[in-house]
């Protein structure tokens, strides 16, 4: 028997290696239009390669084709956790949250801040990930945003939103056990049609869809205790900026209104029957719902407040530069249109009998910003255009509070502060920088409207959104010491510490239109009334003296 010669041995091997990187080296799957790898034994990676070992065959790698099915892949992680320091981390004194609740959003794209080429003045360590947050700052806490699929059914927005919500419930209940989460679908862009932040994909008439039908609502209510219960959620924030029901113009239908109410209805009983059946805390339900006295019609705002824990009030974004007129974007009270402002949503839904202890009233961590027509004209009311983005938020016309801040430290550094920043009571605040022009909330328009949350009895306020604070929330902490407040008693509605209330005297005092006072002590107990301008012993009193005078 004659033996191969070494060379043609070798020629064999040779062109068997070639061969095996040829197959190696081959685009497959997505990347090349689907196809498949040539030859036996070959698998396609999550990368587009061919190969052989397990990085290219098994699922749990996330193999395309011709694959070793090892189970699913586990959800993509999100980026490192930061390195914090918790027992640094603030905590407010005791009292704080005796009256009131205090709701945050946290927005899931907060997390690609600094990684934008096209924003370079944004560092990576603008980033905002669960565990930047400070749960000590809340009662509750709302991961924002998930989707809804065409099938009714809850999926991810973002492709780590499996990941990132198991992080952020981890890390509240890790430092603030006390701290409620939910998670909120839907959000503006959803309803928004198809653009690069849906994948392309129309989801506008999703939710009109889904309520349409029992159906289609029992699938998206058991989908949404599933991913509360899977992702270890307290609560589930229906509606959160379905943005508008039954609003045709986004894909919403007259039907909505009714429908929304059986949505809601129908997820209570639902979420009781859960609670009842495995032993654990019920699930929280809560609406983000509309200021606009137009997009609030179209909801049955008390029936469906009988089926809610509360609702989170949008109260901004009444005034943007979507308009050419200059206004602060959550006006105190009414400025250029009756019904849009703070005071006047919260009274809409008091007015239609919502109780006040269902609601939470928003209050923004950001700004509306235009290009002004004219510099000299630089007072709200004047008129502008869409203003400038900001270094990381990259919106055009928005600003968060933390760039906000930055801008006023800058002008604070050229002893500029006091000509550029002003504060417009019964509106807010606005800032003038080069030629912009930017409306926002600080410390005395949150004092005041926390005032307002007390005199009207709410349950507390509700932040847009907790990322767009500054690294150590500035504001909210701030926000927090007006939080600190005396109980309602005998008809004083409840006051913030060191503030004094003033009522009307009784109707049966001599004076009945004067007012008498309370002071809501620093300690949290209130002192003594003085109702020495209801009676008629002061000006008895004055005109003695004026008789000891005359003579």
């Amino acid at each position: 028997m004659r033996l191969p010669s070494l060379g043609l041995v070798l020629t064999g091997l040779v062109g068997i290696l070639v061969q095996t990187n040829l197959v190696a080296s081959q685009a497959c799957g997505t990347q090349n239009n689907g196809a498949l790898c040539p030859g036996q034994g070959h698998c396609c990676s999550q990368f587009g390669y061919c190969g052989t070992t397990e990085d290219f065959c098994l699922t749990s790698k996330r193999c395309q084709s011709q694959c070793i099915n090892d189970g699913p892949p586990p959800p993509p992680a999100g980026p490192p956790a930061p390195n914090i320091d918790k027992a640094s981390l603030f905590r407010p004194p005791a009292g704080t949250f005796a009256n009131k609740d205090l709701v945050g959003y946290f927005s899931n794209w907060a997390q690609y801040r600094g990684l934008d080429p096209s924003t370079p003045a944004c560092e990576a360590n603008n980033s905002f990930l669960p565990e930047h947050m400070n749960p000590h700052l809340y009662t509750h806490l709302v991961y924002a945003f998930v989707f809804m699929a065409n099938n009714n059914s809850i999926i991810p927005h973002e492709a780590n939103d499996i990941d990132m919500s198991l992080r952020f419930n981890a890390w509240v209940k890790d430092i603030n056990p006390n701290c409620k989460t939910s998670f909120a679908v839907g959000g503006w862009s959803m309803n928004d049609g198809p653009s690069r932040y849906t994948g392309g994909i129309d989801y506008s008439t999703f939710f009109s869809e889904m309520v349409a039908t029992q159906a289609g609502r029992a699938t998206f209510i058991d989908s949404c205790i599933q991913w509360a219960r899977d992702l270890n959620f307290d609560g589930i924030d229906i509606a959160s900026d379905w943005e508008y029901v039954g609003d045709p113009d986004r894909g919403g239908r007259p039907q909505d209104t009714v429908n929304f109410t059986k949505l809601v209805q129908e997820m209570r009983a639902k979420v009781e029957a859960e609670a009842a059946a495995t032993g654990k805390p019920r699930l929280l339900i809560t609406v983000a719902s509309p200021a606009d006295p137009g997009k609030f019609a179209l909801i049955e705002g008390q029936a469906v407040s009988n089926y809610i824990d509360w609702y989170n009030l949008m109260t901004y974004d009444f005034y943007g530069n979507w308009s050419p007129t200059m206004e602060n974007q959550a006006p105190i009270a009414d400025t250029i249109q009756e019904g849009w402002s703070f005071t006047s949503a919260i009274d809409l839904y008091l007015d239609a009998g919502i109780p006040p202890n269902k609601i939470n009233v928003g209050l923004p961590l950001y700004g509306r910003v235009w290009t002004m027509d004219d510099p000299e004209c630089n007072t709200p009311g004047c008129t502008g255009t869409a203003g400038v983005a900001g270094r990381c938020t990259a919106e055009k016309g928005y600003l968060s509070y933390f760039e906000i801040k930055e801008i006023r430290d800058a002008l604070a550094a050229q002893n500029l502060e006091d000509t550029a920043v002003h504060f417009v009571p019964q509106n807010g605040y606005y800032m003038v920088f080069d030629n912009q022009w930017v409306g926002f909330d600080d410390d005395l328009s949150f004092q005041s409207k926390v005032n307002i949350i007390n005199q009207r009895g709410l349950r507390g306020g509700m932040l847009w959104a907790v990322d767009l604070d500054t690294p150590d929330a500035h504001l909210t902490r701030n926000l927090l010491s007006y939080y600190r407040s005396c109980n309602a008693n005998g008809g004083w509605p409840a006051a913030s510490a060191g503030t004094e209330v003033e009522l009307r005297c009784p109707q049966d005092s001599d004076y009945p239109n004067e007012t008498q006072s309370r002071k809501c002590n620093n300690d949290l107990t209130w002192g003594d009334i003085d109702n020495s301008n209801c009676n008629r012993i002061r000006p008895q009193s004055l005109l003695a003296e004026g008789c000891v005078e005359d003579e």
